[in-house]
């Protein structure tokens, strides 16, 4: 479906709202920074990623070839540490953590970018980049590693507003490191490099720094500049920051064209971080007795920009209002008869509406909105609704297409169901209501309508 107006997207260098143009036409490369996978992510971290899946949805929805990619960080400090506390080999401890991450998208209906790279994967590249920067000046070697000079680097810091700006080509403590030589605390992790202190019995032998593996991840799998790059509000600096410094010191190009931040998911109490001890994970709200869904409903209540703070009241309004929304679809396609049965036409005039609302740097909220608004609007053929809003959902990502299935019905309650029907027609109600109850505890609800009862699963 194609967007009838100019995408609009709040871009962080740019500190606006600017039209989304991609040069190469219909095809887009985005990159979002992906988990680091020490421990489960927690839902502030899956926030990034339900947001990354939206913008990759509505940009398909509109018509473009999305290229996407989005890393796993399986090598840095926390993942060194919590293999060697685990008392397991690197790979064996990230990639338990790795499964329960994508598990957890597929839990939330988060498509798989098309390349998922390794840090592990792209050493050489690493190495190589290293390389170029430490033959351009733009890196030296200090005793514990080699480093970006950041002084040599016009206008460093302007994605994160950097204010104090280094002012000479001297090493200063903000100086990052772009790959650390081994020392005890490592383990068995290392790689082979070509630069090092030979004298000191390192011979390069070490690990790369955080931030150069997505620039060399983003330049093998993508190229020397992408579209669109994402992540939360926390990496504009250092992370970001260091990327486009680095990146920019090998290429002589722009990193990315928009840089687009999805902000926090906070507890009442503050800021949720695992480093807190407060965090929430989706194995967490499962074993509450929540979809996963219900999660990805409560995001579309705030705009992805607007900071959020999680309670399970506000989690338990979202299960509700999603229950309600699907019941609603069912409802509609159970109007008499199936109108799946029926050729559906996309309402125009609310299709103008939700594409309006995406088009404002992906006002969702206000896109869920129109979604009630069409339901409550009884102008339209049910079928034309309901094709409408399986359009919207082709960006919503709410599975709703899964409410037009028909139920499926034990024997057993289909015949309380009846014994019921039975007992309200001799005026046995006392016993309807017994029977009710009996249907209730299997897990299904009775709703009597004009059209005869109906049934939905609790």
């Amino acid at each position: 479906m194609a967007l009838t107006s100019p995408l609009q997207i709040y871009d962080t260098l740019a500190r606006g709202v600017i039209p989304f143009r991609p040069p190469a036409g219909k095809k887009v490369t985005m990159y979002t920074c992906g988990p680091t996978v020490y421990a489960p992510a927690h839902i502030g971290n899956l926030r990034t990623f339900v947001v990354s899946d939206w913008w990759r949805r509505t940009l398909e929805w509109s018509g473009y070839q999305v290229e996407s990619a989005m890393n796993v960080t399986d090598v840095d400090d926390k993942t060194i540490k919590g293999s060697r506390e685990a008392g397991l080999p690197l790979a064996g401890f990230t990639n338990q953590y790795e499964k329960t991450f994508f598990a957890d998208l597929e839990s939330l209906n988060v498509e798989r970018s098309d390349i998922v790279p390794h840090a592990t994967e792209y050493i050489k590249n690493m190495i190589e980049m290293i390389k170029v920067l430490l033959a351009k000046d733009f890196a030296y070697q200090a005793d514990d590693g080699i480093y970006f000079r950041i002084a040599k680097v016009k206008g460093y810091g302007a994605l994160a507003q950097l204010k104090n700006q280094p002012s000479d080509d001297k090493e200063t403590p903000s100086d990052f490191a772009l790959w650390k030589f081994w020392d005890e605390a490592d383990g068995e992790v290392s790689w082979e490099a070509p630069f090092g202190d030979s004298l000191a019995n390192k011979a390069g032998k070490g690990r790369p720094g955080w931030h150069i593996e997505c620039s060399a991840m983003i330049r093998a799998v993508l190229g020397d500049t992408i579209d669109l790059h994402l992540g939360g509000t926390d990496l504009i600096f250092p992370h970001h920051t260091n990327e486009i410094a680095q990146s920019e010191a090998v290429t002589g190009q722009p990193l990315a064209r928009h840089w687009l931040h999805i902000a926090f998911v906070n507890m009442a109490g503050g800021k949720m971080a695992k480093s807190e001890g407060n965090t929430i994970t989706l194995a967490d709200i499962i074993n509450h007795g929540f979809s996963p869904l219900a999660y990805r409903y409560w995001l579309l209540s705030a705009h992805y920009r607007t900071l959020m703070n999680f309670s399970w009241d506000a989690l338990e309004s979202s299960a509700i209002a999603l229950k309600k929304l699907q019941n609603r679809i069912a409802d509609l396609t159970t109007v008499q008869h199936s109108v799946l049965d029926k050729v559906g036409t996309p309402i125009i005039e609310y299709l103008n509406k939700f594409t309006e609302a995406i088009n404002n740097d992906l006002n969702l909220p206000v896109a869920l909105s129109i979604v009630w608004e069409l339901l409550d609007d009884h102008n339209f053929a049910p079928e034309n609704t309901l094709v409408t809003i399986l359009e919207f959902d082709k960006i919503l990502g709410l599975d709703l297409i899964s409410a037009t299935q028909p139920l499926a019905i034990p024997s057993e309650v289909a015949q309380l169901l009846a014994d019921r029907e039975s007992a309200r027609g001799a005026g046995d109600f006392a016993r309807a209501d017994s029977l009710r109850q009996q249907i209730t505890t299997a897990g299904y609800t009775v709703d009597d309508t004009s059209d005869g009862p109906k049934l939905r699963k609790i």
